[in-house]
Order: C-alpha cells, then structure tokens, then sequence
C-alpha cells in the first residue's frame, strides 16, 4: 500500500449503487487514493484479508471498516483516508 487506500466489498446487486458512486469518487480523487472493487461471488482476494461476508462494507486503509453505507458515509471515508495517511 503506496498511498491511501479504499476497498469496497459489494454483497449484494442493490449495493451496486454504492459501488458506482465509489468508482465516481475514485475518478475525483485520481492519482491520490488507490481503489479496489471487490464483488461477492466473482471476486474472492478479499476473503484472505478480511474473511467471507454477507453484507457490503467498505475498508478504510486496510484497517478501518465502514459497514453502515450512504453516499456521504463514502465520501466521508475517502477524506478520511487522505487525512490517516
């Protein structure tokens, strides 16, 4: 992890919302956050790092966990990413 990072675990298709709005402020935030998408079922490096899940969580720097979602949960967690690093 070479700079700040946001890691969304999308589990289910209505979550799907979140995950475009992820990708959204990825492209704002270009070149200073680093953004990986994960989906349940088609993605499976995440269970290594955080086991299997069931519901959509969004992981702050690979330590901090976001598991109650909104636009500005979001766009709160990608600040606070650019502040913890």
């Amino acid at each position: 992890m070479n700079k700040p990072f946001i890691e969304y675990i999308s589990a289910c298709a209505w979550c799907e919302v979140f995950g475009e709005f992820v990708k959204s402020l990825e492209e704002q935030y270009e070149g200073q956050i680093q953004v990986k998408i994960y989906k349940v079922g088609e993605d499976f490096e995440y269970i290594k790092k955080y086991g299997p899940t069931t519901k959509s969580m969004l992981i702050i720097n690979e330590s901090r966990v976001v598991t109650k979602l909104s636009k500005e949960a979001i766009r709160k967690a990608f600040e606070e990413a650019l502040k913890d690093w």
